[in-house]
């Protein structure tokens, strides 16, 4: 038998390939090729077996790390084996020079990818890694009466002292004070635009969203240029809007339809939803750093909003969605919150690594996602979620499909259950909460028999309910409501968090902020149901030993407190001792917010106080045996909570 033959190099695209011929072998089937670390100086080697026939083994002149694909072919005519290793090469554009100062990321270059965003060292959970000023930005059309054109400060929570600044044009666009508007000069664009359309109910963003560009055309011309240069989006032929755009700003500017048509485009391909702290959209903004980041539904970094609408971009770990597919194959006949299963933090991203964000909702199926993203931004994602078999078998059919046999009838109803949705949310924004209530319950009520519970439909249902069933429970104490209301009030945000954050923490990532938003109710929950259990010195250890788990509650209710604060601060880069510094756009700046909105001083020592006392009571009991129900909070360190119904629970504090 010949021996083989082998060939490597770099090619005129910077790719490494090694070649081999293999004598005697006919297929790509008999051959096994692997990359093994070199540990003693820091490289790697290619490894081929042809069992019985060929050990082979070939230095690399670079380190190959876990994440990096690499090609495989083999040509049956010449019988040779081509592997091919991607040269991925930094680059520095104009316009987005941040990058070129960035200790944590690069911007590279990829021969099918184009540009996108890698990590330039090993990068942790919760490591702020980008923040960035919009380029151009504009309040929402629904929040312009409330917020601030400017900053975006909710102008409802200014106070009675202190009023909101119109434009001296009186278009209806409001600013917090004489500073915001001065420096908002891009609004002179759309002022009359504004305020002919006022009242229409035109969604004018876009447009608006333009006009300001062009002022920013004139208004620094260098910047402007540079950054035009560096976005790109999908070339179209030339729109009736943007002739009809061009037309009406001809005596401003000499842009032609084309050009317009352009800036439309860039605009609208490279732009983010400007979201508050409740992930509510008051406004759109143009980053040119973010935008550089390439979209995945598996992301490892999420995009929050500071004041001013400045863009912070934090890093939230690499999950594992095969070994959560895993997890839930092997207990597919088991509720998940029912399984003996670990919780499975992110791990970092690794040097190298690309760095992606959302550009969608992650709670959808995935052919919603891709819908969605191939109208919206012209692509179609081939993340894990996506395209691999295992997560899609596993996982996927939970967010869309109804019960067996059921089929039909969702056809029937869809569309009903969206209205309903619909109609709660605008309810409760309304201010007619039991309103939301009933229309959220509704929904969930008529699908619980149609769809299966991890369904996205039931989801939205289920959240816009635990926001309703809050406000309700926190206007019960203002009210001055009895004992069983308020624990009635709780024990259904409760009920209601509960399956929602199983079906969230299976299909989102570990860091997801509407995940954290949910915990965040369930905290609350947890910590006013465990304010009526017995005080510790009514109980003897028989009781202690009886009631275990409502104090077990009651243990986890403290610990999520400050577990919430934890992970607020991972999800928007806030240091130990900077008290200035929110959780997201008009955020509270106190870590207990949520506590605080209840109206009534709940004395956070005088619990740990009584938690300590317990503790020493209930010394040695194992509450193994009376707790059998695991479930962590984000951070892992909530061990466990009563897998019965709380009520039986709460029925002997109320007695």
């Amino acid at each position: 038998m010949s021996t083989p033959e082998v060939s490597a190099g770099y090619e005129g695209d910077r790719s490494f390939v090694i070649r081999v011929i293999l004598p005697g072998v006919e297929s790509k089937k008999e051959v096994d090729a692997a990359v093994v670390d070199e540990p003693k100086d820091g490289t790697s080697r290619l490894e081929i077996t042809v069992p019985s026939k060929y050990e082979l083994s070939h230095p690399l002149p670079f380190a190959v790390p876990d994440w990096m694909a690499y090609g495989v072919k083999f040509a049956k005519k010449t019988s040779t084996l081509c592997v091919t290793f991607e040269r991925i090469d930094e680059v520095r554009v104009p316009g987005l020079e941040h990058f070129n100062d960035n200790d944590a990321l690069y911007l590279a270059q990829h021969p099918t990818k184009g540009r996108h965003v890698r990590a330039r060292r090993d990068i942790e959970p919760g490591e702020t890694i980008l923040t960035c000023a919009p380029f151009v930005h504009v309040v929402h059309d629904r929040r312009a009466g409330d917020h601030c054109a400017g900053c975006f400060k909710d102008l409802s929570r200014m106070g009675n002292e202190t009023e909101c600044v119109e434009c001296g044009e009186f278009c209806g666009v409001k600013y917090c004070d004489e500073d915001c508007r001065a420096a908002d000069t891009s609004h002179v664009a759309e002022c009359s635009m504004v305020r002919t359309n006022a009242g229409t109910g035109a969604d004018l963003r876009g447009v608006r969203m333009c006009l300001r560009m062009i002022h920013k055309r004139a208004d620094e011309p260098t910047r402007f240029a540079k950054v035009m240069a560096a976005l790109r989006c999908e070339k179209k032929s030339v729109s009736a809007a943007a002739t009809k755009l061009a037309a009406a700003v001809r005596h401003q500017t000499d842009l032609g339809p084309a050009e317009v048509e352009d800036m439309l485009g860039k605009t609208r391909e490279n732009s983010h939803g400007i979201v508050d702290w409740k992930l509510r959209q008051v406004g759109t903004g143009t980053y040119p750093e973010a935008s550089m980041f390439n979209h995945s539904c598996a992301p490892n970094a999420v995009v929050s909003f500071a004041p001013g609408g400045r863009l912070n971009v934090q890093c939230i770990g690499v999950d594992d969605y095969e070994a959560r597919a895993d997890d839930v194959s092997a207990n597919a006949e088991y509720e998940w919150m029912h399984m003996e299963r670990p919780v499975r933090p992110p791990r970092s991203i690794k040097k190298g690594e690309e760095v992606c964000i959302a550009y969608t909702e992650l709670y959808r199926p995935a052919e919603s996602r891709k819908t969605t993203l191939e109208k919206s931004k012209g692509f179609t994602c081939e993340c894990v979620r996506c395209v691999n078999p295992s997560v899609l078998r596993a996982m996927d059919r939970e967010l869309h499909a109804a019960i067996d046999g059921s089929e039909d009838l969702v056809e029937e109803h869809v569309k009903e259950w969206e209205e309903g949705i619909d109609a709660s949310r605008a309810a409760y924004t309304a201010g007619n909460i039991l309103e939301a209530i009933k229309s959220a319950e509704e929904v969930l009520r008529s699908s619980a028999d149609v769809l299966r519970d991890g369904h996205f439909l039931r989801l939205e249902a289920r959240l816009a309910a635990i926001e309703a069933r809050v406000e309700l429970a926190c206007q019960c104490y203002e009210k001055d409501g009895s004992r069983e209301d308020i624990i009635g009030d709780w024990l259904k945000v409760f009920e209601l968090c509960v399956p929602a954050l199983r079906h969230m923490r299976t299909h989102l990532p570990f860091y997801h902020p509407g995940t954290v938003a949910i915990t965040q109710h369930l905290a609350l929950a947890l910590t006013e149901l465990s304010a009526f259990s017995p005080e510790p010195d009514d109980y003897d250890r028989t009781d202690a030993v009886e009631d275990a788990q409502t104090q077990i509650m009651s243990m986890n209710a403290l610990n999520a407190i400050f577990t919430i604060g934890n992970v607020q601060k991972k999800l928007n880069g806030i240091e130990d001792g900077d008290p200035e510094t929110s959780c997201g756009l008009n955020a509270p700046t106190n870590d207990l917010h949520f506590l605080k909105r209840l109206g009534r001083g709940l004395e956070i020592t005088a619990r740990m106080t009584q938690i300590t006392a317990l503790a020493s009571v209930m010394e040695g009991v194992r509450f193994i045996d009376k707790v059998s129900v695991p479930f962590a909070f984000m951070d892992g360190s909530l061990s466990r909570f009563p897998a019965f119904p709380l009520s039986q629970s709460l029925s002997r504090s109320t007695q």
